[in-house]
C-alpha cells in the first residue's frame, strides 16, 4: 500500500503559507469549509460521492487542527516549504539543552509562591522563540526556524509540567 501524502494545510483553507494568520478568520473560514463538506449537508448520490465528502471533511478537520495552534502551523509551513528540514535540524545546542535542564528542574522543584513568577517567564520565553521563529522564516533562514520549533519545544513542556503542577 502507497503512502499518500496529507494535502497542504494552508491550501485546503485557502490561505497564505505564513505564520501569521488571524485566528478569527482561520475559525471562520473553518466553519464555512467543515458547512460545505459536513455530510448531513450534502445529500450524496453513490458511495464514491459519500466517500469523497467524507474525505473532505476530514482533510478539513486535519487542516484545521493544524493551522490553528501557531507552533503546529509553523511545523507544517517549515515542511511546505523545505520537506524534511525538521528531521535535518534537531540537534540542538548543549548549551541550550543544559540550560532546559535545568528549567525543568526549576519546575519540579518551584515553590508555591514562585509559581506566576515563573509562568510568566515561561511565556515570555515562548513569545521570544515564537517572536525569533518569525524572523528565521522571514530570512529564509529554515533550518534555524526548524531549531527554534524544537528548542520552542522544552519551553511549551516546561509550561505544561507547571501547569500540571499548579
Amino acid at each position: 500500500m502507497t503512502h499518500v501524502p496529507a494535502p497542504d494545510p494552508f491550501t485546503v483553507f485557502g490561505v497564505p503559507r505564513t505564520l501569521d494568520l488571524d485566528a478569527r478568520e482561520l475559525e471562520r473560514r473553518y466553519l464555512r469549509l467543515s458547512r460545505e463538506c459536513h455530510p448531513d449537508h450534502l445529500r450524496a448520490q453513490d458511495a464514491n460521492d459519500c466517500l469523497a465528502v467524507l474525505q473532505r471533511a476530514a482533510e478539513v478537520n486535519d487542516a484545521w487542527k493544524t493551522l490553528r495552534d501557531p507552533w503546529t502551523r509553523a511545523k507544517a509551513l517549515l515542511e511546505a516549504e523545505s520537506p524534511g528540514v525538521l528531521d535535518a535540524n534537531k540537534k540542538l545546542d548543549p548549551a541550550f539543552l543544559a540550560d532546559a535542564l535545568e528549567l525543568a528542574e526549576e519546575v519540579a522543584f518551584v515553590r508555591p509562591d514562585h509559581v506566576v513568577a515563573l509562568r510568566a517567564r515561561l511565556q515570555q520565553a515562548l513569545d521570544a522563540d515564537f517572536a525569533a521563529l518569525r524572523a528565521d522564516v522571514g530570512r529564509g533562514d529554515l533550518p534555524a526556524a526548524a531549531r527554534r520549533v524544537h528548542g520552542a519545544h522544552y519551553h511549551k513542556k516546561a509550561l505544561a509540567d507547571l501547569e500540571h503542577k499548579a
